[in-house]
């Protein structure tokens, strides 16, 4: 596995301790060892962070979304992660399993920037952006 991708997974423990023993455990849609992705890193982050969601659980969701809004800031291919495998995991899920008022409140400009033009490619209006 890359440098990089343990950077993020660690850094992403900061917010949910457990993604890095989901990470490696076989609930894991996309680790593959060496050849894991930033991309799959944040896919698979996604998958915990709307489960507290839907479920109402999310603690700290500020410094969670704070955190992400820094990484779109910064661009590259961690900003891609971030947007394509992140934000829009958790934009295909509302309103049906996620109430928009749980997550964009806590949206930095970029995020939202972002969410919106999504919402625009597919025809959707998210409540809130």
């Amino acid at each position: 596995m890359s440098e990089e991708v343990n950077r993020y997974v660690k850094e992403l423990a900061e917010f949910l301790s457990e993604f890095p023993e989901y990470w490696v455990s076989e609930e894991s849609a996309f680790n593959f060892g060496g050849d894991s992705s930033l991309h799959g890193v944040f896919s698979d982050f996604s998958t915990l962070v709307i489960d507290r969601l839907e479920s109402g659980t999310l603690e700290n969701p500020t410094k969670l979304f704070s955190y992400i809004e820094l990484v779109v800031v910064r661009g590259g291919e961690p900003a891609n992660a971030a947007c394509t495998c992140f934000l829009e995991n958790i934009l295909n899920r509302v309103p049906d399993f996620i109430e928009p008022e749980s997550f964009v409140p806590y949206l930095g400009k970029r995020s939202a920037d972002f969410c919106r033009g999504w919402d625009k490619f597919t025809g959707v209006k998210t409540h809130g952006l």
